[in-house]
């Protein structure tokens, strides 16, 4: 299947919903190239865009981090893709394009929402779309995913084995696919030297 031909299910998807397929936020692999020589091949799993109907992210990041939270996120990808140097090594504009074009970033929820996620809206759209999601992150072919305030929702999805009591608490083994599924929070407000530190340690024991 091509990316076209995926997005072209989500608008058919939509439709036979009674949503306008116009609502609709791309998302996916922000450089093809860059992506297939990253190693490892990282995808962020979030959950909806603020406002941002018929965007497209991967247009959007193609030319460097945009917001706050997307420079947070090139600073993560930066250290798992370099190896978790030092934060001033990867606290730069290069590094952080760099990054940013290297990785695939996906929604839970392709319909843009507003500046603070709904969980519950988040994980029905999930749900209810979760046959394509999974269509959407096997095309992409991510060794790595980063669960970014989204594990709950991957847990089912996924259908990873997880300690039910402390969920968070240990890696989380290769399930689906032969990839990792990394618990982690999500980039808006983040500190970044202390928690680019705090992945450093997360990534070093899975």
């Amino acid at each position: 299947m091509t990316d076209e031909e995926i997005w072209a299910k989500w608008g058919q998807h939509y439709v036979k919903l009674g949503i306008d397929p116009k609502g609709i936020c791309r998302d996916g692999i922000i450089d093809v190239t860059a992506y297939r020589h990253s190693k490892p091949r990282i995808l962020f799993v979030m959950r909806e865009v603020n406002d941002f109907p018929e965007g497209d992210l991967r247009v959007m990041l193609s030319k460097g981090p945009k917001y706050q939270m997307w420079h947070t996120v090139a600073r993560w990808a930066s250290g798992i893709l370099n190896g978790f140097p030092p934060f001033e090594e990867i606290d730069t504009w290069t590094a952080m394009k760099d990054s940013i074009r290297s990785i695939a970033t996906i929604n839970l929820k392709k319909i843009t929402g507003g500046s603070t996620a709904d969980m519950s809206i988040v994980n029905a759209f999930a749900f209810r779309d979760r046959d394509l999601l999974l269509e959407q992150i096997e095309l992409i072919d991510p060794e790595i995913i980063i669960a970014a305030g989204t594990f709950d929702t991957l847990v089912w999805l996924l259908e990873l084995e997880v300690y039910p009591e402390k969920p968070l608490d240990r890696p989380v083994p290769e399930k689906v696919y032969g990839l990792q599924v990394i618990p982690w929070r999500h980039p808006g407000r983040a500190d970044n030297r202390e928690t680019y530190e705090e992945l450093k340690k997360k990534m070093q024991t899975t």
